[in-house]
Formats: C-alpha cells, sequence, structure tokens
C-alpha cells in the first residue's frame, strides 16, 4: 500500500479551544517543528513553502524547476528531503533550504515508495531496488513472483507483494543482504490494504473481506468476512483503526475494523456512489469521495464514528487535504478554499492555487532567528546526471547563473553569501553526494518571511570574515555545516571547512537510535562569534546554542 499524506503525517497537536479550531493557529506559539505548506506548480516549475496558516507569506522557493505532476512519497524531518516521483516514473529528492534537486535514479521506477524521504524503494527491468542518498550503487534483490506492491519498513527493510498464480507470496528482505529475511504464501490474488503500525498487515483475502498478518514472522492471523465488495481502504496513522470503503447491492458503507481484535466495530452509511477515501493526516477525520461528475466530499469524525458534513469540492490526489489546526483546503475553480473545522465555512481563498500541487510537511529549517535575512535556495543546479532529454524539466536542464540572469522573479533574494561563494558551494555539493541526507541542516545564512512580490535584488558580495573569535575560553554555541549518516563523508566534509583559523570537526550525536555525524566548528562564546565563524566559511550553516565539542 502506497499512501501520501499519512507518509507525511505531521506530529501536532490540534487545538480545540475555540469554535473554529484553525483560530488559534497563528497566535499560539509554536513548540515543535513548524508546519509547511510546500506547493509546486501542476505543470512544472518551481516549488514554493508557506509557514502555515500564513499561506500569503511566500518564505522559500527552489532556483530550480520541479518536473510536472509531482506525487510526494514522503518527507525526511531529520534531513529535510522530500521524495517525489514525476509523471514519468522518475523518483528525485528535492532538499529543503539548499534547494539540491537531483534524480534518485537515472531513469524511471515501475513503482517507487519512500519511509523517510532518504531511502526510496523500486522496481526496474523485474529487479527490487534500494536508492539511498549514501550508496552509488543500489542495492538489488530479485524473486520468482511477479512484483505487484512494495511496502517500506520502520526497519530499513522492505515487503514485497508478488503474485505466482494462483498465489500471492509475501516476501520480506532487510538490506544489505539480498536473500529474503521472511517469506509467506496466502491463497488466491491479495493486496496490502494497511501496513500503518508496522505491527499487522492487512491484505484483500478475496473481494469481500481481508486477512490480517502479523508483521514480525508473516503469519496468518485470521480471516475477516465484510459481505461488502471492496472499493477503497485506508487506516489511522498509528494503524489502530482500518476503514473499508465498500458496495452490496445499492448499499454503501464504511467500516471500521480495530486492530489486535480484528472485530468490525462501526459501519457508517454512505451514499451509494461513494468512491474513494482518504484519512487526515493526524487522524482525526476520514474524508469520503462521493458524487457523480460534480464531486462531494463527506466528512467522518474518527472519534464518533459519525458524518459530520458534506462539502462541495473536486477530488484530487492531494486535494482536499485537511490542514494541521482541522481546516479543509479544498478546490473552487482555479482557486483553493480554506474551510472552517466546525461548520466547514470559507474563512479564506488562495487565488490561483488550485494550479499547484499541495503537501504538508514538519520542518523547522525555516525558523527564523534574531538578525536573520531572507531565505533563498543556495542549489540553483540540478543533477541531471544520464537524464533523458524527453525527461528534462522546463528551465531544469543547465545551472542557473545568478550573475547574469539573476534569480527567479518570485524569489526571496538576500546577501549572507556571495555570487562565487555559492558557485563554490554548488561544486562542492557535486562530490558529496553520498552525503546529502544532512544537507538539509545547514543554513542558507539568510531567512525571512518577505512575500513573494518583495522587489527582486542583485546577490550581494560576500561578507568579509570576522575577527577570529578568541579561543580557549569556549561557550556553547556551535556552526553546525551538516549531519550525516555516513562518518567517512562527514569526515571529508570536515576536512575542507576552516574558518578564521580554525578547522572543522566530527562529533557522534544519535537520533531515534540512529547515529549522526556532525561536522561542526566551534563551540563559541557568543553567538555573533559562531555566526562570523560560519560566514567566514562561505558555506551553509546553522548556528545552535548547547552544541557539542
Amino acid at each position: 500500500m502506497r499512501t501520501t499524506l499519512p507518509a507525511l503525517a505531521l506530529a501536532l497537536a490540534a487545538c480545540s479551544s475555540a469554535d473554529d479550531r484553525g483560530a488559534p493557529a497563528a497566535s499560539r506559539a509554536s513548540l515543535g517543528p513548524d508546519a509547511i505548506v510546500l506547493r509546486t506548480p501542476a505543470s512544472g516549475g518551481q516549488a514554493r513553502a508557506y509557514r502555515y496558516p500564513a499561506l500569503d507569506t511566500l518564505i522559500w522557493t527552489t532556483r530550480a524547476a520541479l518536473p510536472s505532476q509531482v506525487q510526494p512519497l514522503a518527507f525526511s524531518i531529520d534531513a529535510g528531503v522530500l521524495a517525489f516521483r514525476d509523471s514519468a516514473g522518475v523518483a528525485w529528492r528535492l532538499t529543503l533550504g539548499s534547494g539540491l534537486l537531483e534524480r534518485a535514479y537515472p531513469t524511471s521506477l515501475d513503482d517507487a515508495v519512500s519511509l523517510d524521504g532518504t531511502t526510496v524503494y523500486g522496481t526496474s527491468d523485474g529487479a527490487l531496488l534500494r536508492l539511498t542518498t549514501t550508496e552509488s550503487t543500489p542495492w538489488k534483490a530479485s524473486t520468482a513472483a511477479r512484483q505487484s506492491q512494495l511496502q517500506p519498513l520502520r526497519d530499513g527493510g522492505v515487503l514485497l507483494i508478488g503474485q505466482r498464480p494462483p498465489e500471492t507470496v509475501l516476501t520480506r528482505f532487510r538490506p544489505p543482504s539480498s536473500l529474503p529475511v521472511d517469506s509467506a504464501v496466502l491463497p488466491g490474488p491479495a493486496r496490502l490494504i494497511s501496513a500503518a503500525g508496522g505491527d499487522r498487515y492487512y491484505l484483500s483475502d478475496g473481494p469481500r473481506g481481508l486477512v490480517s498478518v502479523r508483521a514480525r514472522d508473516l503469519q496468518k492471523l485470521g480471516n475477516i468476512a465484510l459481505g461488502d465488495s471492496i472499493i477503497a481502504t485506508t487506516s489511522s496513522p498509528s494503524g489502530d483503526r482500518v476503514y473499508v470503503l465498500g458496495q452490496d447491492g445499492g448499499e454503501a458503507r464504511v467500516q471500521v475494523i480495530a486492530k489486535y481484535t480484528d472485530e468490525i466495530i462501526a459501519k457508517i452509511d454512505v451514499p451509494a456512489d461513494a468512491r474513494d477515501l482518504r484519512m487526515d493526516p493526524l487522524g482525526r477525520y476520514v474524508l469520503v469521495r462521493t458524487g457523480g461528475a460534480a464531486d462531494s466530499v463527506l466528512v467522518i469524525g474518527v472519534a464518533t464514528n459519525a458524518v459530520l458534513g458534506r462539502i462541495v469540492s473536486p477530488w484530487r490526489a492531494d486535494l482536499p487535504l485537511v490542514l494541521p489546526d482541522g481546516r479543509l483546503a479544498t478546490l473552487r475553480g482555479d482557486d483553493v478554499l480554506v474551510l472552517s473545522a466546525d461548520r466547514f465555512q470559507a474563512v479564506s481563498v488562495v487565488a490561483l492555487g488550485a494550479r499547484d500541487i499541495w503537501t504538508v510537511v514538519q520542518w523547522n529549517g525555516f525558523r527564523r532567528r534574531s538578525g536573520d535575512g531572507p531565505i533563498r535556495a543556495t542549489a540553483a543546479r540540478v543533477d541531471t546526471t544520464t537524464r533523458r532529454a524527453a525527461d528534462t524539466p522546463p528551465a531544469a536542464g543547465a545551472a542557473v547563473d545568478t550573475a547574469r540572469s539573476g534569480p527567479p522573479v518570485d524569489s526571496v533574494v538576500g546577501g549572507a553569501v556571495g555570487d562565487s561563494s555559492q558557485r563554490r558551494l554548488s561544486r562542492a555539493d557535486s562530490t558529496r553526494r553520498s552525503g546529502r541526507s544532512g544537507d538539509s541542516l545547514r543554513r542558507t545564512g539568510a531567512r525571512s518571511d518577505t512575500p513573494s512580490s518583495a522587489r527582486v535584488r542583485p546577490p550581494q558580495a560576500a561578507t568579509p570574515p570576522a575577527a577570529p573569535a578568541t579561543l580557549g575560553d569556549r561557550g556553547t554555541f556551535v556552526v553546525q555545516f551538516a549531519a550525516l549518516k555516513a562518518e567517512q563523508p562527514a569526515r571529508q566534509l570536515a576536512s575542507s571547512i576552516k574558518a578564521n583559523g580554525e578547522k572543522a570537526h566530527v562529533v557522534v550525536t544519535s537520533s531515534n537510535g540512529i547515529a549522526l555525524y556532525r561536522v561542526i566548528l566551534g563551540p563559541f562564546r557568543s553567538r555573533a562569534d559562531a555566526e562570523a565563524a560560519g560566514r567566514a566559511s562561505a558555506r551553509d550553516y546553522w548556528v545552535f546554542e548547547g552544541g557539542t565539542n
């Protein structure tokens, strides 16, 4: 099963202190990552970022153009990397902050899935591939069964659902070994319905039933008779509830299955023309697509298993979308209409928003700090290695020379990094592709909430190096350039960075049990000293307080 929005689920608390739960979003201080709305033109072009709920204030834009009809796969909150697939089946990675756009694989893939935004699994020419940011050669495996579905796993492995008529074969791999770790056979054709939660899988068992499988050993646990022909399915982000839309005769309903007991705990009647389901990324609502030529959408409350209301909106892969505060982004002609969370009444309109593909991620890499200027993407170049001409997106086929053409007209431009420094950074990036997962943790050196109508200014000259801070009496501020998952690329990067007579070094920390190799300078006695060292390095950087030496 591949779902886009649950894979990008936001770990933000819903606010219900007012009638419209979206109202307090702008006033309360954010204690966690920011909700970032990414908008990419459906026909291809520059991605733009907005910090929700300020959908009218542009905070960042790419310099390179993304291909058309992007389909988000997953986002890495640690690396700030969005994995997506284009209309030609090519998998890409976009690093927020630097704006680096690169292919995950030279040619199109038959299928592509990702759980963390940096590792992409796909199929090509009958082979199963794993594409990472640190391996130059993809991991490969194959089975005798015809591959039909992929499911990335939290342990770094992948579940392959293959068809060997009349049987369905489940095979689990855990790289770097190309041999199966586990396998199981189910009678008849089956498709994966839900793998949310990671400890139990649900697969279709014929047109009117489900079978539950324990993830640990692929042991079949039981069958669930639905009685309806399955039309669509979705599950809560935690996997504790599975929702199945089905029809029987002239009636349709959504049946709710509780995990662990495998019991149907609710049946919700919906119109007979219902044909699709979508889960709120935070697990508060289920959206049901109904209607013929003029789409309408039913909103079901997860807590009550009751229909809360009906809204009128066409249905696309990205919209309608439940926003972090419970409001709904819906379609109306060329515009996106934002509805309140209580009565589904219009509260704002994003003019021409329907021309973009909308994606919501959580990330604090665009958060402003004291003294920051406007943000701009530092990577003006797209990795087009072995690309075919037919796959080249508009304006992405060559490097953007800002010295000649200047930045895009809707860019938010600052001057913290000069043009010559920018070109040095691009060349350095091209030699460090194995460590790209940490690019998003490097600060662009300038941040702002300047709207897209801001006047374009030419890049300023690079800031001259400040006087070196006195060493010895160390403080708590460090300058960080990257946080990579591989030690060797981190040490290579550190050896190339020097500022004010001090060389960068590598420290090892842990995030969610995964070792990260941080490339840092410092610590320094003050933020000003750290900022001066970061500017003197002529690279993207972040300044942290309470860092490690």
